[in-house]
């Protein structure tokens, strides 16, 4: 994410930094964006209905009526997980100026937080500790995955899904931990969009599980060893 991120405690003094934060990355032209997964979710916070009442240059999204943005501007994302994340990324992300997230289930939202590092606004406790764990190795395999896949397609099908899932089986076979959360976040932060970060941690339960999803193997036989190596800095 190559804009500011902020992630804020819902309560009164959360959501009144999280919309001063918004304000504050507005410029001249911009619309402030509103996001809830459903249009009567905004009743439930009296400051944020008033937001959108009162400003004609505040307007209010839904998820679940696909979380378009309009033009460019700072997001105010209320009450969302990872998968939401996704989509309005999918959708809008070419015009997030600034996004901002409030809370609603910490551990919803903690692998995000892992990955992005954002400004901490209101309440910050839940965050004293926020790190994850994932293997260098893991990170090198996923920093290659984002290079060379097509983000316009899913992970579900075609040479994506068999660079993903060969990729993810020889790491479990080489006895390297997969955290799928983590890795959700990790995706999430560096540009992958829509279902597919989900869909990564999917593929990772599946795995862990003892499943063996069905791909062509796309990968030389020392790809393991290449990234181990690109790990310690020697490649």
């Amino acid at each position: 994410m190559d804009y500011p991120t902020a992630i804020a405690s819902y309560d009164d003094e959360g959501v009144d930094a999280a919309i001063d934060w918004c304000c504050q990355h507005m410029e001249n032209g911009d619309t402030l964006t509103v996001w809830t997964y459903q249009k009567s979710n905004l009743r439930n916070c009296a400051p944020l209905e008033r937001l959108v009442a009162q400003h004609s240059d505040v307007e209010h999204v839904t998820g679940r009526g696909g979380g378009f943005t309009r033009g460019k501007g700072p997001v105010l994302l209320a009450w969302a997980d990872m998968e939401d994340i996704g989509k309005l990324i999918q959708y809008g992300g070419h015009g997030i100026r600034a996004l901002c997230v409030i809370t609603w289930n910490d551990e919803a939202i903690r692998p995000w937080v892992s990955a992005v590092r954002p400004a901490v606004l209101g309440d910050g406790s839940a965050w004293d500790d926020s790190a994850l764990d994932i293997d260098p190795v893991v990170v090198q395999a996923v920093e290659s995955l984002t290079r060379t896949m097509n983000h316009n397609n899913t992970i579900s099908a075609g040479f994506e899904k068999d660079n993903v899932v060969s990729t993810l089986l020889a790491l479990h076979d080489a006895g390297i931990r997969l955290n799928g959360e983590a890795m959700q976040g990790w995706a999430l932060a560096h540009g992958w969009s829509g279902k597919n970060p989900v869909r990564l941690a999917g593929y990772v339960q599946d795995i862990n599980a003892g499943k063996r999803p069905r791909c062509r193997s796309v990968l030389r036989a020392d790809y393991i060893d290449h990234l181990r190596r690109r790990a310690a800095g020697d490649d």
